[in-house]
C-alpha cells in the first residue's frame, strides 16, 4: 500500500504549491517544489509537519505525518479545509 503522504506532495506540486518540512528541530526543506528533496525530509525523521504555499507564498496548509501508523493512515491530521481535505483524500463537509 503506498503511503499517504506521496500522492498528497504530488497533488500539491501540480497544483503549484511549495512544500516545506519541519523535523521537529529545523525546517530541513524550505518552499520546495523538488519532489525527491521533500519526500526524503519527511522520510528521514519519524514524525513530520509539512507546510504548504500558494504561488503567492501564503500559508494554505499544513499535514502532521506520523510513520508509526499504517500507510493509508500516515497523514495522522491536517488543516481542515476543502483544499487540504482534496489533497488528503479526505472529506469536507
Amino acid at each position: 500500500m503506498q503511503k499517504a503522504y506521496i500522492p498528497m506532495i504530488k497533488k500539491a506540486l501540480a497544483k503549484g504549491l511549495t512544500l516545506s518540512v519541519f523535523d521537529g528541530d529545523e525546517w530541513q526543506v524550505k518552499r520546495s517544489t523538488a519532489f525527491k528533496a521533500i519526500k526524503d525530509a519527511i522520510e528521514s525523521v519519524d514524525e513530520a509537519q509539512v507546510r504548504l504555499r500558494d504561488k503567492a507564498g501564503e500559508i494554505v496548509g499544513w499535514a502532521l505525518i506520523i510513520h508509526d501508523c499504517e500507510p493509508d493512515c500516515m497523514v495522522a491530521d491536517h488543516t481542515y479545509n476543502p483544499l487540504m481535505c482534496e489533497l488528503c483524500g479526505t472529506q469536507f463537509d
